[in-house]
């Protein structure tokens, strides 16, 4: 990544993914399985996403999400 904030650049595939999850996933580390598990299907989700294959991306965008809710109840 070139920058930071909304003018990002990714200059290499997949350097989004490892970005957004470091981000997102920090606050749920140490959870055991359920976080890895989640951190799979949101890094599945954004290469999927990279590709242009929206379908399976929100496929796995959903499962990381339910994975989420589970770690972290409301």
């Amino acid at each position: 990544m070139t920058d930071h904030g909304s003018r990002a650049k990714f200059d290499r595939p997949g350097e989004f993914a490892r970005w957004f999850l470091e981000r997102e996933m920090l606050a749920s580390a140490g959870m055991g399985l359920a976080t890895d598990r989640a951190r799979l299907h949101l890094g599945r989700a954004v290469a999927f996403l990279e590709q242009g294959m929206l379908r399976e991306s929100l496929t796995e965008a959903n499962s990381a999400a339910y994975l989420d809710r589970a770690i972290r109840p409301e």
